[in-house]
């Protein structure tokens, strides 16, 4: 039997208190990415946290053999957390485990300039603010923060479709509510889309571009309506390319409706903050561009009609905004 904080007469303390990235929960070991206060990036789980750590462990297991889904989420203590399963012939199953905000972050703690501040509040804004950036950096925090700001200031019907849930979404924001929708289980991306159609919302979180059928429901979505999402890229540049490629997949001549439809692209970094050889924080920041609003914007649509994604640094070097 494992060595718990219980069991050695330690308190047990909640993993909801922690601050980290991600925790790693296998046959012999529980190790944990970015945990605050450690003095290395991947650092075993203190002892007096595993005891908490083996009953998420507990919970995700029952729900992976329930269910047999591979990636989903767990409500613990409170807080969401994003599982991920990860079968081998070595250690069996083991379980990665994505710490989500205890709460949404507020708008004004998001690293944007003053334009794209007020491109977000814009009430006559449609279209699609895709944030982009590496696995990890936070893109799913900062649309969490965009759209419930949206709403906020717009008084609207926000919907937000996750596969899985990872945020704190559901309910009223000022004078306006957020629904949830969680796709898997007999629901898909173009169902619950339609679903959000439905409910008359005007701005819609859709989950992440992995593949095609997402971002052709993004595409569909952002004609009408004001759309967060995101997408891993490197750059900028790329995730316009990226977002094009799975759009193509469905129609060959998406690059047209991108080019009408893509508002706002920013791409998002985090770096990990060490101060006395420790993890003293980690640091957010974002590039962003309002593609619509500035006096650039037929050239940046011609551009990207074109597929010459990375020439649009002479547009984003000299962008003039006109809000």
């Amino acid at each position: 039997m494992p060595l718990t904080g219980h069991l050695s007469g330690r308190k047990m303390e909640k993993l909801r208190d922690l601050s980290f990235i991600d925790l790693y929960l296998g046959k012999d070991y529980s190790e944990v990415k970015g945990l605050k206060g450690a003095d290395s990036f991947l650092s075993e789980l203190p002892i007096s946290y595993k005891e908490d750590a083996e009953l998420l462990k507990s919970k995700c297991d029952d729900l992976h053999k329930a269910t047999h889904r591979t990636e989903f989420s767990v409500l613990h203590d409170e807080r969401i957390y994003r599982i991920t399963i990860i079968c081998n012939v070595f250690d069996g199953v083991s379980f990665v485990i994505r710490q989500t905000p205890e709460s949404i972050i507020v708008f004004d703690e998001i690293p944007l300039t003053t334009d794209l501040r007020r491109s977000v509040e814009l009430r006559s804004a449609t279209g699609l603010c895709l944030i982009a950036g590496e696995m990890g950096c936070g893109k799913t925090t900062t649309a969490a923060s965009v759209l419930r700001h949206r709403i906020e200031t717009t008084g609207s019907l926000g919907v937000s479709i996750e596969d899985p849930i990872e945020t704190l979404l559901h309910g009223r924001h000022g004078q306006g509510r957020c629904m949830q929708l969680e796709v898997g289980q007999g629901e898909t991306y173009s169902s619950a889309t339609k679903k959000a159609w439905r409910t008359g919302a005007s701005c819609l979180l859709l989950g992440e571009i992995r593949d095609s059928q997402t971002a052709h429901e993004v595409l569909r979505a952002s004609l009408t309506m004001f759309v967060v999402s995101t997408i891993h890229a490197s750059s900028i540049f790329e995730a316009i390319e990226r977002y094009v490629m799975f759009c193509e997949e469905i129609n060959p001549n998406a690059k047209q409706n991108v080019a009408n439809t893509l508002y706002i692209v920013a791409h998002q970094k985090m770096t990990t903050v060490f101060r006395d050889k420790h993890i003293s924080a980690r640091n957010v920041d974002i590039t962003g561009y309002n593609l619509v609003n500035c006096s650039q914007h037929h050239t940046i649509k011609s551009k990207i009609t074109q597929g010459n994604y990375k020439s649009l640094v002479d547009e984003f070097k000299s962008i003039n905004y006109q809000l």
